[in-house]
This record gives C-alpha cells, sequence and structure tokens, in this order.
C-alpha cells in the first residue's frame, strides 16, 4: 500500500515539475501514458510550447510529446512557426533541452521576403539561427553551400 502512495504522489508531482514548459496540446485523438509521459497525438495535431519568451507552435498529423524530456517528433504536413518565420516540411524533432528543432523532407521556409528550401535543417530558438543542408535554395536561387540563416537580422551569415 505505501508503494502505491508513493507512486501516485510522483504520478501527481513530475507533471507539476514540468509545469514551466507544459505545451498546449490539441488534436482529434490521443492517447497518455502517465508513467512516461508520452502523449501519442492523431489528426488535425496543434502543440504549443514556451521558446525563450516566445511561442513555438507545431501542427501536424501525427506526434509524440514527451513531457517528462520535453521531445516532439511529428511527421506529416508539419508546420513549425516561431514568431514570424515558418518551416513546412514532412518530418520535425524538437529538442527544448538544446533548444532547437530538426526538419526535413520537402522543407520550405518562410521569413517575410526570405524563402528558403533544403532537404533538412534545423532552428535553434536560443541563437536564432536556422540552418540548411543539402540542395538548398535562397528565393529561388541555387547555392553552392549550405547556409545558416539568422533570424533576427534577417540575413544569411
Amino acid at each position: 500500500m505505501k508503494k502505491f502512495i508513493i507512486l501516485v504522489l510522483m504520478l501527481i508531482m513530475i507533471p507539476a515539475m514540468c509545469s514551466a514548459v507544459e505545451p498546449v496540446i490539441r488534436s482529434d485523438t490521443r492517447t497518455f501514458d502517465p508513467l512516461k509521459g508520452i502523449y501519442n497525438l492523431y489528426g488535425n495535431v496543434f502543440v504549443q510550447l514556451p521558446a525563450h519568451k516566445k511561442l513555438l507552435t507545431i501542427t501536424a498529423d501525427e506526434t509524440m510529446v514527451y513531457l517528462y524530456s520535453m521531445e516532439i517528433h511529428g511527421q506529416g504536413h508539419i508546420s513549425l512557426t516561431y514568431e514570424n518565420m515558418n518551416f513546412n516540411c514532412d518530418k520535425v524533432d524538437i529538442y527544448h533541452s538544446n533548444t532547437t528543432a530538426y526538419v526535413s523532407g520537402n522543407l520550405s521556409f518562410v521569413d517575410g521576403s526570405t524563402r528558403i528550401t533544403a532537404d533538412t535543417g534545423s532552428f535553434n530558438w536560443d541563437s536564432k539561427q536556422a540552418v540548411f543542408y543539402g540542395n538548398v535554395t535562397v528565393n529561388g536561387i541555387k547555392q553552392n553551400k549550405d547556409i545558416i540563416y539568422n533570424v533576427l537580422t534577417k540575413k544569411i551569415i
């Protein structure tokens, strides 16, 4: 009985300890594993989490949200938005611990008048840098190398 009470208290306390970065989660259907802290979200997924006093918003077909480690893994019609910039792609992996989102598959990035396409990319909301790898184009012009784009200055580094 004592072990059961301790387990229940842990289940109550762990989400409370994670509440500083607790995301907003919506979807058509979902399952939740309270012991592992994992949401499996399906259909019209919407996840929003705080990222340095701004909001990082993900929409997708399917997403897994790991509450305790604050990881998000989504696939299918991904839209990742941070302030005025937006990634559209097929897959996203977000790691709150290193403030980075990794995107891939049909990658298209828009920030103001800048449009970048690439095979894969990443965005670090701490450094405000988006990095693009493989078959990179900027505003329709093919690039000979991978590029780094600074979201604050709106310039390629």
